[in-house]
């Protein structure tokens, strides 16, 4: 994917919408596409999250419950494992993945991300026991 098809990708998907496209654009340019076939490893049991992953299309599960799209955000503040092994789903799983470093430094541009992902965060957290 190019750069300009990541921000059009980004501008659907929760909470980056609400992002402007300039803001968008520095994103874009640091985000690497990453493909895992079915049932592929994404994370393992007891791992943190080296990486923001932001699903395009197709599943992740745990437990073979399926999982949000934005995953990693409390694992990259805090340092706290994932929920568990995380597996791609039956089709498999696209998404955007942006390294820890790339995503400090865009959090820190722009601020109202951090407070939108928090909010899912806290959100799914109140809707599952996991995230």
């Amino acid at each position: 994917m190019s750069p300009v098809e990541i921000l059009f990708a980004l501008q659907r998907i929760p909470p980056f919408e609400s992002v402007t496209d300039g803001e968008l654009e520095i994103a874009a340019k640091v985000l690497v596409v990453r493909k895992f076939a079915p049932g592929a490893l994404v994370l393992g049991s007891g791992e943190p999250f080296r990486r923001l992953l932001i699903k395009l299309d197709g599943s992740w599960l745990v437990d073979k419950a399926e999982l949000p799209g934005v995953l990693g955000v409390e694992s990259l503040l805090s340092g706290v494992e994932g929920p568990g092994e995380i597996v791609a789903g039956p089709t498999g799983a696209r998404c955007l993945m942006m390294t820890r470093g790339h995503f400090f430094t865009f959090i820190n541009e722009c601020p109202s991300l951090l407070l939108s992902l928090l909010t899912r965060v806290d959100k799914i957290r109140s809707e599952r026991d996991f995230i």
